[in-house]
């Protein structure tokens, strides 16, 4: 059993306590063991020097894309298919190296390849799965332009998940059913209009509460939930009826709707990065764009007021997918650094259901773990620079060590 001791680390838990110094955090098996003041002789098989850095849980983020790896039209990209998965394989390693220890696939990634990571096949984080997007005719993940007749998207299970497009409750439940029958761990439905998709206003409402309550129901007989893309408060309450736990982007919210989603015990997982990040759009989508982009930080401030989960995502698409933490840094902006760590922490351990063993630095819990340099919490946005994640830890294992700081301590004491 490897025991690797972070020796010195100024820790912020994730837990939204204020930080502590000088602590050395104790790693065997792939597991926190122990974290106590240093100094005490350990015995250790690897040491690594926290001077100047600050210790984090592993990042997470609840609404990535791996999968949509080009345009909204051409999510494989221009290339071959081979272009397509070597391209894939880079932007789930991108993310672990960046300090995204565990995230969640929100739709357009087949579940083999969390499958393939979880081998061991390519080094990534752990990834949740949605499979394939459900969505209705002329729904947000129906990218057809208005004069086309054919569906020109087709999954190819095994490699790539493009979007169900289905109408009416037993199709929808259906398309669940294929999903989590792939491998997906959790539902993804479109309830609201988009901004990048070519036919539906951002404020139509998508699938009725029948057709979502059906996806709701296939995915409790499995154990998990239904995540749904909802812009505006009233596809937000039809999907708080109808069962949904997570809403993303919840860019238009309204009291109304805040006090059902709390009633509910539901999350929002606001995506504020994106909006930033939009490829080149036509003048109605730049109207979208413009819409939600203008709601999107007073919707955060006001959810974050009332107290519902916030969880974090990035909503990242496109063959770059870099600098993912900065999500983290926009949010810190409306709801400050500790709050929008916590969210990207904790918060999303929660919405996964792995708070027992991820979001926190505490005994007991998986090894995954980040060293920051400085002060995060003084300078939120070196979580977000090429270099201001110095080390990785997953599950005990150094997957980056940008500085060198992990050295051999067999035979020795750290302390």
């Amino acid at each position: 059993m490897q025991r690797l001791v972070v020796r010195g680390a100024r820790v912020v838990d994730g837990t939204g306590r204020d930080p502590v110094g000088g602590r050395d955090v104790i790693v065997e098996d792939g597991r926190i063991a122990a974290i106590q003041a240093s100094g005490a002789p350990l015995h250790a098989d690897i040491v690594v020097d926290a001077a100047g850095a600050t210790l984090l849980p592993g990042l997470t983020d609840a609404h990535v894309h791996l999968g949509l790896a080009g345009a909204p039209t051409k999510p494989q990209g221009e290339g071959t298919l081979v272009d397509y998965a070597l391209l894939v394989q880079a932007l789930i390693e991108r993310a672990l190296h960046e300090g995204f220890t565990t995230v969640r696939d929100a739709g357009g990634l087949d579940p083999a390849w969390a499958r393939a990571v979880a081998a061991g096949r390519i080094r990534g984080p752990r990834i949740l799965p949605s499979g394939s997007f459900i969505t209705q005719t002329g729904g947000h993940g129906d990218m057809r332009a208005a004069h086309e007749a054919a569906h020109g998207f087709v999954s190819i299970p095994g490699l790539v998940a493009n979007p169900e497009v289905v109408d009416g409750v037993d199709a929808v439940r259906r398309a669940a059913r294929e999903q989590l029958r792939r491998g997906a761990t959790q539902i993804k439905l479109f309830v609201s209009g988009g901004v990048v998709s070519p036919t539906d206003p951002l404020e139509s409402i998508q699938f009725t509460v029948e057709e979502i309550a059906a996806a709701v129901q296939v995915a409790r007989s499995w154990g998990t939930y239904v995540l749904v893309h909802a812009h505006t408060s009233p596809a937000m309450r039809n999907a708080i009826a109808a069962g949904a736990r997570s809403i993303e982007h919840a860019s238009m919210l309204d009291e109304e709707t805040v006090g059902q989603i709390q009633a509910a015990g539901a999350f929002v997982v606001p995506t504020l990065l994106v909006i930033t990040r939009l490829p080149p759009l036509g003048p109605a989508e730049m109207a979208k764009a413009a819409l939600v982009a203008d709601a999107s930080r007073a919707s955060l401030g006001l959810a974050h007021a009332t107290g519902i989960p916030l969880g974090s995502g990035s909503d990242l698409t496109g063959a770059e997918q870099a600098g993912r933490a900065g999500e983290i840094v926009e949010k810190a902006r409306e709801i400050g650094p500790m709050a929008a760590l916590v969210s990207a922490t904790r918060v999303n351990a929660e919405l996964f259901g792995l708070a027992d063993r991820i979001g926190t630095v505490e005994a007991g819990k998986d090894a995954d773990l980040i060293l920051v340099r400085g002060d995060p919490l003084e300078r939120i946005e070196t979580i977000a620079e090429p270099d201001g994640v110095l080390l990785v830890l997953q599950r005990g294992a150094i997957v980056r060590d940008d500085e060198g700081r992990a050295s051999a301590g067999i035979g020795r004491s750290a302390g």
